[in-house]
């Protein structure tokens, strides 16, 4: 069995090299690893490397260059993702018994650094509770029926070919549109909350508005995956349930960040809005 974990390169932190590439190497379930360059220096190690043009460099178009390398399961990680344990792999194969599972992904823990909006939005999206999503879902789930991250995500390379990959194009959300694809198409998606890494961003203003600027850009380009969710229940609610439940947590937890959690939350809408 042959595991090739993919990591696309954007400008790395320093730090990436010395733990992330490290805790690769040791864990329990071997797994080759090709890093996706966009120019930058990069030192030697155990790893292969291809260069690209850092104009080219596409959340989709870059992960797709994995086709040409023969493996058994795909890895994608990036750059700002550190394996938690040495169990990381072997805890995301596991979800692969079941012949249905086409994509498992790992749970996402807040770095030490982590704001609390950071805090509350890694664990509502990853909670402790290990599930296997399938069309079903939609009625309960809505529109995080087809939640993935490629942050860490495994994909049975069968099916990722048979496919033909990620959609072409896509520059944000590519994980989504494929797990929406897949589970429509009666496979299943699994979050494996034992398999686990260290994930979290600091965000700017002007973050949050490119940010679902691109987002809602997405979802006007792929206006399918609404309409299979509005069939179900209504996929904006969704997004009005986790603004109310982040300031409740906040207000037992971090009063002060109140107010820019309700800033957050109207450039969020605005940024998505005036792109869809």
């Amino acid at each position: 069995m042959k595991i090739q974990t993919i990591i696309p390169i954007l400008d790395p932190q320093s730090s990436f090299f010395n733990k992330t590439i490290t805790a690769l190497h040791v864990q329990k379930v071997k797994s080759s690893t090709l890093l996706i360059n966009s120019g930058y220096t990069i030192p030697h190690g155990n790893f292969e490397v291809v260069k690209i043009d850092k104009t080219t460099f596409n959340h989709a178009n870059t992960r797709n260059l994995s086709l040409k390398y023969e493996a058994d399961f795909y890895l994608f990680m990036t750059q700002d993702a550190m394996p938690y344990d040495e169990h990381l792999i072997a805890e995301l194969l596991k979800a692969f018994e079941d012949e249905e599972v086409v994509v498992s992904y790992a749970r996402q823990i807040p770095y030490k650094d982590a704001d609390a909006i950071e805090v509350f939005a890694r664990t509502t999206n990853y909670p402790a509770r290990s599930r296997i999503k399938f069309r079903k879902d939609l009625t309960q789930l809505g529109i995080k029926t087809f939640f993935c991250s490629d942050s860490c995500a495994m994909y049975r390379a069968s099916y990722f070919k048979e496919v033909g990959g990620f959609k072409q194009g896509l520059n944000t959300n590519e994980d989504m549109e494929y797990a929406a694809r897949a589970i429509m198409n009666g496979k299943k998606v699994a979050y494996v909350a034992e398999a686990k890494v260290y994930h979290s961003h600091t965000f700017t203003y002007k973050d949050i508005w490119r940010r679902y600027r691109a987002i809602g850009k997405f979802f006007k380009e792929n206006q399918w995956i609404l309409d299979v969710v509005s069939q179900y229940t209504k996929a904006e609610s969704t997004g009005i349930k986790q603004a109310v439940a982040e300031l409740k947590y906040l207000l037992k937890n971090s009063p002060l960040d109140i107010p820019r959690s309700i800033l957050f939350s109207l450039i969020k809408y605005f940024a998505f809005k005036s792109a869809s």
